[in-house]
Order: C-alpha cells, then structure tokens, then sequence
C-alpha cells in the first residue's frame, strides 16, 4: 500500500510522466480500437483469396461494410511502360508478365535471368470481381496503397482516382513523392479495373512493397484517421519530453544529460513523423519529397549517435571511449553524406549502414546497460528493460526496410517506452535533487532560527579566540624554528653517508685503496642503500604530515589479519637464528562467540608498514640466540567510543634504550642506536616518525617501554569492537 502510495506521488510530482501517461494511454486506445477493426476485418467466415493470373473473383465471398481486405497476390506487371485503360481497349493488347505482391521490383526477375533494376517504370494491373452487397451498394470503395515508391498514379475503372508526384520515364522528368493515401472510386457490378502507373529514379526501394488494402470508404478512411491520430499522439509525448527537458537544462547548464535526452526526444519525434504514415507529408503537402527522406535517415543517425552520447553521460564509468571516439566520427559523417547526397544515391547504403553502424550502435549499448545493471547502478535495471523492449521493435524496422519481413515500421512504440523509462530515471534523479534541496532549505530556516544563538556565543569565544591566537603565533614561531632547525638535520643526515661515499671512492679511484678495496666498496655500497632509504623515508613521511596519502580504510577481523603478518616475516627472523613467537588472546574470556568477531578499522597496506618497522628495528638490535615476541591482547578502554582497544606489541631482547630517549625516537632522524651498531644495521631515524603519523590517521598511539641491556618492547593500539563482517565490507 505505501508503495502504490509513493509511485502515485512520484507520478504527480513529474507532470512530463502525467502528460506523457495520458498520451500514452491516448494511443493505446486509438491503437486498440484500430486493432479491434483489423481482427473484424479478417475475421470473416471465408478466407479471401489472393489474386491468380491478373484476377481477383470475391463474387463469393461473403463480406460487409466494415471490413478491409488487402489486395495481394498474383497482378500484370508490364515493365518499361506506362500504360493507361485506353491502351487495354486495343485491338492488339500489351504482353504482361506475372508478379507477386507486395514486393519491390528488384525481386522479379528479366528476361536475361538477372533481376530489374531499382530504376525504371511499370505499370501494375488488376480485375476485381466483387460481392454483390459491395458492387451494388450505394456506398463507395476505397483503396489504401500505404507505400508506392516513388511516384505513382491510380485508374480504377478508366477514372484516374489518385496519385504521388509525377510519374516519369527519367529522373529528369520524375517528381517522386511517396506517402500513404487513401483513393475512393464508385464499384460497378462486372469486373472493376485497377491500373498502377509507378516509376522510380529516386531511391533504392521500387514499386509496390507493402500492401494495398481495399474496403468502404468509412472504413479505410476510418482507419487512416487512426492510423495518423496514434502517430500524432505518439510525436506529441516526444515533443513534451523534449520541451520539458529542454527547459531543464536551460535552467540547470549543468544538467548535461537533460539537453541530450531532449535532443533524442526530438530526433525520434522527427523520424516518427515522417514515417509510417508520413504525418509531416500529410499535414505538410509541400514539403519537398526529398527533404522529408534526408530528414528521416538523418534523424536515424543523430538518434543513434545521441543515444550513444547519452548512455556514456549516464555511465561513464562502463562507457568505452573508443567507441565514443569511433561513433564521433562515423555518424556525423553519415550525416553529412545524407545532408549533401541526394535520395537516389545515399538510400542504397540503407543495408550497410543499418547492419553496420545502427546495429553495432544497439549492441554497444545494450553491452552499458548489462554491465551496468551487473554493477546494480540506479535506474541500469529498468532502463535495461525499456531498451530490450526498444531493440527487439528496432531490429523488426531493420528487417522490414531491408525487405526481410513483411510487417509494419513500429519502432517509434519501442523507442516511446525506453524513452518514458529513461525519463522516469531522469525524474526520479531530479525528484531526489528537489528532496536534498527541501531537506536543505528546512536545515537552512533551523540554522538562521538558532543564529542569534550562535552569534552570543561566538561573541563570547572572540576572546577566548583571540588568546588561543597569540599562543598559536608563538606555536607558528616554534614551529618556524623546528623548520630551519628540520632543514638543518636533513643536511646534516644527507651530508654524511654522501661525504662518506665520495670519500672512499676518491680514494678508490686514485689508488690509494688497493688491499681491502672490497670492504670499502662495500661500505659505499651501505651507505648508499642507507642514503637512499632515508630518501624515501623522508618523502613518505613528508606526504604523511601533509595528508597527500589515502588511505584505504576497511573493516578486518584483527586476529586473523595479524597472524597472517606474523607468518610474513617468520622466515626472515629465523633466518637470523633468533627465536619468534607470537601470542594471541584465543581462549581467554573476553571471548564469548569467537575470535573472529574482533574487528577493527585500518589500512591493512599501512598497518603491515607499522609492524614491518618495529619488527625490523627489533632484528637490527637484537643478537643470534634472542627472541622477538609479537603479542596481541584485547583490553576494555571506557574512554574510547568504541569501548575496546586492539593493543599489539612488539617485544626483543635486544640492547634496549636509555630512558630519556624514549619519547625522543618517534621525532625525525633521532635514533638511538648504540655506537657498537654498524653502520649497514642503523636505519634512517625515520622509521617510527612514519609509524606514529600513521597511527594517528588510524586514531590510534604507539609507544614503548625499555630498560637498557633488557631489550623493548613497542605497542601501538587500535579502537575495536565485536562484530560481523557484511558482505558489502569483506574484500
């Protein structure tokens, strides 16, 4: 009931998806009542039969008023002549061939066995016998030949009735001009002639490809009317989608989607008007033939193009730019070739430019919509599905213009609902922006109702703001003294491994060296790994102090994690003949559902950082024989929001550190490394400087406890908690 509720709002918060519902019920009213007079015009107790040899007897047929019934089926066909009645009424009449229809003439076959050219003239001729409730009814006929390309004139019964453009023998003297027209004749009670002049120089479809329909004049005009109201209908919910989202993004530049999704509105408007039953042609009788041609395969190859553009503005992520690149390029020169070509010459690429740039262009998308409803964006599912529905009536234009299927063009019903789903997803995307914005302004009026409030107390801290100011300019003059002071320890410490190198090298190269030339170039070698590690200790930490590291925070069972970090470094402290252990609180009573129920909060890149520094330090000072402990306890902390800490500590029995130099370790360069240490064991001084920056990030302490002659111990804590991983944390 609450969702019916929110689907209801969502509706009438949107008044593009109400007025485009209405319209869309609109035409499928229209749709079904011309549907229901299709079924009662085939629905007849007798199966009309197709026309033999030029014939067509219905004198048995039983029929009525309201039915249509197409005219298909075996007509004459005379090629390269234009006939008329008079020269059916000579003594010598012309020899006809016999050919099916509907069917474009390139199918039929010549004299030679080739097939005939798309270019040429015809005429088309049939005899009609009638029942007798049509031939003798007062009520006239009509004929509804729904595409005859590309220009045409009709006789019936000696009367020319009808005709598209001039019928020509060239395309000099043509003037094509092909649309759906309804033709009204009187009926007589004998045999009724039909006779089709057709010519075509223009484009590549010839002839009569689709089917003529004949029934009463109420009905075909009926249906006409119908026809065209459901095509006007369905160009009018495109004009609003676009109209509205054009208005969008006048108002919002940055709403970059919404100009696209008006823009795709209108090119499918355009097609759809001028296809099917070529709307913009009936309404607009001087509109040029040609024009309304370039228009509809224009507007294909923008359609495509902007779909293409918009499906890489909504998912940029799984949009693939060589295809956005290669589409750039393609479909605006195909554009081009439409805008500057006439009909006759670009209307034969419709094979290779439908299978090889529309179909590709479907295929890329539908590849962004599956991926996208893997990765389960918002809105991928539903546009997904409005699309499919959109491809299959897609693929069914692309079949029937090809001559591969003989239905009807119905992808402007499929383009309707993929587009209505996509500005579903753009409403609901805006209806969410029109919420944040609602919920922003209502925190705005509770700001300002508290602001007199808020401006008391920080009258009130201005002094206390002004204190804190002066201690702060003498923390900045500190700090300034640490600087120069910090820039002067760098040149210290860079300074005297870089002496030392240059030294023992000198003395290499002019020979003064010469017995223990090796061991030298060993200490060169030293303290060039040791100058080097400085180098990028120094550049690390800096970043760290600085915040230009992210850092990848993710929930993780700590136990685990750290037995696992524990295992990393056995075979290296084993090599070194010391001895290493690690303790883990499984067991003990602070668990009550299992270890793994620990979890804490880290960077587990960072936090290996952590423990690699202290169990290194713990190696370089710790002799053969010694031990390096790691243990890891889990202890209440009240004071923490958490309630626990995650305590890891990392104890040698090393040479240990004196106690006023305890603090000062975790400081730059300050190492406390006894002058019996070589120089290959002492480290950078930066080491535990890194890892105090890095357990600050993670809001944590690292510390340590020594005696010296005793070894140390170094611990550093993290906040955790019981807990399960969710699906959505585990890695």
């Amino acid at each position: 009931m609450k969702q019916s509720k929110s689907a209801y709002g969502l509706i009438l918060k949107h008044p593009v998806m109400l007025v485009g519902l209405m319209l869309l019920f609109t035409a499928i009213v229209l749709l079904n009542q011309w549907s229901q007079k299709e079924s009662m015009s085939s629905s007849v107790p007798m199966t009309p039969p197709a026309a033999k040899q030029g014939m067509l007897d219905w004198s048995n047929l039983y029929t009525d008023q309201e039915e249509s019934i197409p005219l298909d089926g075996e007509w004459e066909f005379y090629w390269r002549q234009l006939l008329e009645p008079t020269d059916f009424q000579a003594a010598h009449t012309p020899v006809s061939n016999l050919v099916e229809l509907p069917a474009p003439w390139t199918n039929y076959s010549d004299n030679s066995g080739g097939f005939l050219s798309s270019e040429g003239y015809a005429t088309y001729r049939l005899r009609i016998l009638l029942p007798q409730e049509l031939s003798e009814g007062a009520h006239p006929l009509a004929l509804y030949p729904k595409s005859i390309a590309s220009a045409y004139r009709i006789w019936i019964n000696g009367h020319l009735v009808g005709g598209n453009g001039i019928v020509g023998t060239n395309r000099i003297s043509e003037t094509p001009k092909s649309y759906p027209e309804v033709v009204y004749f009187q009926p007589r009670t004998d045999w009724n002639e039909i006779i089709i002049q057709v010519s075509n120089f223009s484009q590549r479809n010839a002839g009569i490809w689709q089917h003529i329909e004949l029934g009463s004049a109420d009905s075909i005009s009926w249906t006409r009317i119908l026809h065209v109201s459901a095509q006007s209908g369905i160009v009018g919910i495109f004009g609003v989608m676009a109209l509205y989202y054009a208005f969008v993004f006048w108002n919002r530049k940055k709403e970059t989607s919404a100009l696209l999704y008006s823009l795709l509105c209108m090119a499918v408007g355009v097609r759809t008007v001028v296809l099917g039953e070529s709307t913009a042609l009936y309404l607009l009788p001087r509109l040029p033939w040609e024009w309304a041609v370039k228009a509809e395969y224009i507007s294909v190859a923008m359609t495509a193009l902007l779909l293409i553009l918009f499906i890489n503005r909504e998912y940029p992520a799984e949009a693939v730019r060589q295809v956005s690149v290669v589409s750039g390029v393609i479909l605006p020169g195909c554009i081009l070739l439409f805008l500057m070509t006439p009909a006759h010459v670009y209307t034969y690429l419709l094979t290779p430019f439908t299978w090889g740039v529309l179909f590709p262009a479907l295929l890329y998308t539908l590849y962004i919509y599956l991926r996208s409803a893997t990765k389960r964006r918002k809105g991928a599912v539903s546009s997904m599905i409005g699309f499919l529905f959109f491809m299959a009536f897609a693929l069914n234009d692309m079949l029937f213009y090809t001559v591969h299927l003989p239905t009807e063009d119905m992808l402007s019903i499929g383009l309707l609902v993929f587009l209505l789903t996509q500005a579903y997803n753009l409403s609901s995307r805006f209806s969410r922006a029109l919420h944040e914005s609602e919920q922003l302004s209502l925190q705005l009026q509770e700001t300002n109702q508290h602001l007199e409030q808020i401006i008391e107390e920080r009258t009130r801290s201005l002094r206390r703001t002004n204190a804190e100011l002066q201690e702060a300019n003498q923390k900045m003059s500190d700090a300034e003294l640490f600087r120069t002071r910090l820039l002067s320890n760098i040149s210290h410490e860079l300074s005297t491994p870089i002496t030392s190198i240059k030294g023992f090298a000198k003395a290499l190269r002019d020979g003064i060296i010469t017995a223990d030339a090796p061991k030298y170039v060993n200490r060169i070698y030293t303290r060039s790994v040791m100058l080097e590690r400085m180098i990028h200790d120094l550049i690390d930490l800096t970043k760290l102090e600085t915040h230009q590291v992210q850092f990848r925070m993710q929930n993780v069972y700590v136990i685990p994690f750290m037995q696992e970090l524990f295992l990393k470094y056995e075979t290296d402290v084993q090599a070194n003949g010391i001895q290493y252990i690690m303790d883990l609180p499984a067991g003990s009573d602070l668990l009550t559902t299992g270890s793994e129920d620990w979890l804490v909060q880290l960077d587990p890149i960072r936090m290996e950082q952590v423990l690699s520094n202290l169990i290194s330090n713990a190696l370089r000072f710790t002799s053969p024989a010694g031990i390096i402990h790691v243990n890891l306890r889990l202890t209440e902390a009240p004071e923490t929001e958490k309630g626990w800490m995650a305590c890891i500590c990392v104890k040698d029995t090393g040479v240990g550190i004196l106690p006023e130099w305890q603090e000062r370790i975790f400081e730059r360069f300050e190492q406390a490394s006894p002058p019996s240490v070589q120089d290959e064991h002492k480290g950078s001084g930066l080491g535990l400087a890194i890892c105090k920056e890095i357990m600050h990030y993670h809001h944590g302490d690292i510390g340590v406890s020594s005696k010296p002659g005793s070894g140390s111990e170094f611990c550093f804590r993290l906040p955790a908690w019981k807990g399960r991983l969710s699906p959505h944390d585990k890695p």
